[in-house]
């Protein structure tokens, strides 16, 4: 405790030039004053009564240490100042007398351009100050004479380096403008830019701050400042700290209820409010939903009177999106009044080149149209049509929000107003974004109105079936069509069946077209669903049965023009392969069409793809065991869709058609369906195209050909057309394929010969063929010279079958071995053969 002569000596010691001497002195005044506070905290007033209160001037010397060049000087003439406010500044006379002092003082070293005060605790301990003084003041009007001071001084330190500053600085501002708010407005601007500045700050703490006192400043200041602040406090929603988001919520919600003139900015501070509801965090959505639903309590009850009729006669929609709670009369108003201030801007954020900008665009319009009902039917055509560019974004989750945003719509807007919108578009062009509306729009109606509105499901299904769609190999679109089929299925089921045939014809021309395996798969499963659930449980088959009929109708229509790449030439082969079992009913309608595109001036890959459905085709007719419903139709595949594909033409592509030609004909023999006997008018024609294709140069052709010959010959139906003058006169052409470079086709044409030598009927006139069969000898001993051992064994029963099935021929062929038996490598061999012949006369 200093005695008063103490006290004047310390006081007079702060003026020192040694800052030793002023230190000392600053400390000796700092205990003394330390020691007073220490006993007021004890409640030891008795004590009290024996410290000295400091005389007036001391404040004046201690706010001169303020420029003193030593920090410690400094900082303890600050701690000081704290301390005497604590202890002395208990009423307003006091602080009105310490503010007239200190005020100017902190100007000079807080609020001038250069930063004056080199220490940041010094610049912190300042703020502290002035953030106590502000605090215990009661009086806003005399505080308020030094506003310019204030903003001068907050203007700087705002913006200070030091994190901490900045922090201390946006209490001080939201505390200031709150006792200031009569005078506030004056100059609140004047501190708007510092902290817009200051929100961009690293630390998120400091960010929190400045976001409340820029909430602070616009609520008690100038409200136009708004304006300023709407796109800066937008872009703290991409902040990756929550409390800063959350920051945000709060302030533009205490706008909303609070702000003065906030009518003239409901629609700048409406937008920030409802993108809470997208935030990731619960506690922010929640805030969100509170504080929206509080605003929309109190203009409803501000306007009362406007709002009379539906407050008290609700008109409750028949229909609303599941999992959302409907808001009051005051948000639904709030909304519909400014929607059309809102959303231009909206949809130009939908096309922002930044990511980012353009997922909360899409987040807040799916809020909005929940929150607009039905007003959004005054701005549905531009909505659409942005929409329609939304949903073909890069960014899944833009697109799933536009998704979302017309679901809502199908539910508040009324099918006959939408889809005429839309429809207009379709007419003039078609493209992925236009398809991908339907599905979400159709979501949120009724089969009710669907069925009802018969026109629109109409056109609706003419849409979805152009061929610039059905046509598309591209798997979005393909999707997308597929998407809205299966919806159609499921929300309409039986009362789908008078448009069922569409539907069938669009998932059918899906799957002849689809590349991707999970599409066919899905497509299938659809079928499957449309037969269960439009047809009370029918089959697959029931279904295919059901529609042949106006399918090949349809078909039938466009046939004569079919290419590779036209879409019902996918459909018709895919309805075949699909239908199975089925295609017995129909057979007439498919041979008609196969008739008409079998055609040899017609497309040659169509028909190479035909030729393989008919293999297919009796497949199928196999499975059933059905061979009396194939056999009318035999002699047509035959003469007019596979002989004449048979034909030698140059190029590749001719040969193609060749070796599937010659293999369809090789399925249909080995087909149980089959029969020659109905076939008994082809079987020279037959003969004659396959003799011609055993020059073939391609392997498989010349084997399958060597295989429907010796088919052919093992046939009694086939051989009885045929006599043995021309069985002779074909010789040359198989013994030509001993000399194949396939040893596999030398091997068959042996079988296929074996074949041969038991077609010839009875009544075999050995003078009148021996020449044939001397030469058929010689050709046949030269092979049994082979080197392959396989070769020559079966060449070896060939002979044996030549020789001891012919009548009287054992003995041309025994010369022919004797005359070459010299020139043999295995010349047991053909004493072998000989003794064989022999034993089997």
């Amino acid at each position: 405790m200093l005695t008063e002569s103490e006290m004047n000596r310390n006081i007079v010691l702060l003026a020192d030039p040694n800052k030793i001497t002023r230190q000392k002195a600053l400390q000796n005044l700092c205990n003394d004053l330390k020691s007073s506070l220490s006993n007021n905290n004890n409640n030891n007033n008795d004590d009290d009564d024996d410290y000295l209160h400091p005389p007036s001037n001391i404040i004046e010397s201690m706010l001169k240490i303020f420029f003193d060049p030593a920090e410690k000087n400094r900082d303890l003439a600050l701690a000081y100042i704290s301390m005497y406010i604590t202890k002395y500044c208990i009423d307003d006379n006091n602080i009105d007398k310490i503010l007239s002092l200190l005020i100017p003082t902190f100007v000079q070293r807080l609020g001038t351009n250069d930063i004056i005060e080199p220490s940041e605790e010094i610049r912190l301990k300042s703020i502290s100050i002035l953030y106590e003084l502000c605090q215990i003041y009661s009086n806003g009007n005399k505080l308020s004479l030094y506003l310019n001071e204030w903003i001068t001084i907050l203007k700087r330190t705002i913006i200070d380096p030091y994190p901490e500053v900045r922090k201390l600085s946006c209490e001080l501002t939201s505390k200031l403008s709150c006792k200031c708010h009569e005078k506030f407005h004056l100059m609140s601007e004047n501190l708007i830019k510092p902290i817009i500045e200051t929100m961009k700050h690293q630390h998120a703490k400091v960010r929190v701050e400045a976001i409340n006192a820029l909430g602070n400043v616009i609520r008690y200041g100038n409200n136009k400042s708004i304006e300023d602040c709407i796109t800066p406090l937008a872009q703290r929603f991409f902040d990756h700290t929550s409390t800063v988001r959350l920051a945000v919520i709060n302030v533009v919600g205490m706008w909303m209820l609070e702000l003065r003139d906030r009518y003239s900015y409901f629609h700048m501070m409406l937008p920030l409010l409802l993108t809470g509801y997208t935030d990731e965090i619960e506690e922010i959505r929640e805030t969100t939903d509170s504080l929206w639903w509080d605003a929309g309590l109190k203009y409803e009850k501000e306007n009362e009177e406007d709002l009379k009729d539906q407050i008290n006669f609700p008109n409750t929609p028949k229909k609303y999106p599941p999992n959302l709670t409907r808001p009051n009369v005051g948000c639904r108003e709030l909304v519909k009044r400014n929607l059309i201030r809102i959303l231009p801007a909206l949809r130009n954020d939908l096309t922002d080149w930044v990511v980012s900008g353009r997922i909360k665009a899409s987040q807040l319009l799916t809020i909005l149209t929940w929150q607009a009902e039905e007003t959004i039917t005054q701005h549905l055509e531009d909505t659409l049509q942005v929409c329609s560019k939304g949903l073909v974004d890069d960014e899944l989750i833009v697109r799933e929000q536009i998704n979302k945003t017309l679901i809502y719509i199908g539910y508040f807007v009324s099918i006959n107003i939408w889809f005429n919108l839309i429809r207009l578009h379709f007419e003039q062009t078609s493209n992925l974004g236009l398809l991908r509306l339907i599905a979400p729009l159709l979501t949120g109606i009724t089969c009710d109105e669907l069925i009802q509105s018969e026109k629109i499901f109409d056109q609706l299904l003419t849409i979805i079936l152009k061929s610039e769609y059905t046509d598309n190999f591209q798997l979005p679109i393909q999707n997308e069509l597929l998407r809205i089929c299966r919806l159609l299925i499921e929300k309409c089921q039986q009362q789908l069946e008078p448009y069922a045939y569409r539907i069938f014809k669009c998932i059918l021309s899906l799957l002849s077209i689809a590349e991707n395996d999970e599409l066919k798969q899905q497509c299938k499963q659809t079928l499957n669903d449309l037969a269960l659930n439009t047809f009370e449980n029918s089959s697959l088959n029931e279904m295919y049965e059901k529609f042949a009929s106006q399918l090949f109708d349809d078909l039938k229509q466009t046939s004569n023009d079919w290419l590779r790449s036209t879409r019902d030439r996918f459909i018709f082969e895919t309805f075949i392969m699909q239908a199975g079992s089925s295609n017995r009913f129909f057979l007439k309608d498919i041979i008609e069409i196969l008739r008409i595109i079998m055609k040899p001036d017609r497309d040659p890959e169509v028909r190479n793809q035909c030729l393989l459905i008919i293999a297919n085709l009796l497949q199928f007719i196999d499975d059933t065991d059905t061979t009396v419903i194939i056999s009318p139709y035999l002699t047509i595949l035959i003469d007019e869709c596979i002989l004449p594909n048979m034909q030698w033409k140059a190029g590749r592509i001719a040969a193609a058609i060749r070796a599937t030609a010659i293999a369809t004909l090789w399925s249909l023999f080995q087909a149980k369906s089959f029969s020659f006997e109905q076939c008994t008018s082809s079987m020279k024609e037959i003969l004659l195209a396959v003799l011609g294709m055993l020059d073939d140069d391609d392997r498989l052709t010349r084997m399958n050909s060597c295989y429907v010959l010796q088919a052919l010959f093992s046939n009694d139906d086939a051989i009885r057309t045929i006599d043995n003058d021309q069985l002779h006169k074909i010789y040359p052409d198989l013994l030509k394929r001993l000399d194949d470079i396939s040893d596999d086709i030398r091997l068959v044409i042996c079988s296929t010969l074996n074949a041969y030598v038991q077609a010839f009927h009875g009544n075999f006139s050995i003078e009148l063929y021996r020449s044939h069969l001397e030469d058929i000898a010689k050709v046949l001993l030269i092979h049994l010279d082979d080197q392959n051992s396989q070769i020559q064994n079966t060449v070896f029963d060939t002979i044996v079958q030549f020789a001891t099935q012919l009548e009287n021929a054992s003995e041309t062929f025994i010369n022919e071995i004797r005359n070459v038996k010299h020139k043999h490598r295995n010349q047991i061999l053909c004493d072998t053969l000989i003794e064989r012949i022999q034993q089997s006369k």
